[in-house]
Formats: structure tokens, sequence, C-alpha cells
């Protein structure tokens, strides 16, 4: 059997060089998305 080429996982992403940052953009977004409801809630 032939296997189709194995690619990594940030090939898939929109701009694959800049992998890293666009993870840490995702959890800067998150935990500002989460700071923003716990402010809202009045939890913080």
């Amino acid at each position: 059997m032939n296997d189709p080429e194995k690619k990594s996982w940030h090939d898939n992403l929109p701009f694959p060089r800049h992998w890293l940052g666009y993870i840490a953009l995702k959890v800067i977004v998150l935990a500002l998305a989460i700071y923003i409801v716990l402010r809202w809630n009045g939890l913080l």
C-alpha cells in the first residue's frame, strides 16, 4: 500500500512558518476572553 505523504500538523495552518506565533495568539485571545468574562461577572 502507498501511504499518503505525512504532513506535520502545522503545515495545515494558515501560515505554517509562523506556527508558534499562531499558538501564542490563540492563547492570548483565549486568556483575554476569560478575563473579560470574569470581569463582567464581577469575579475579578
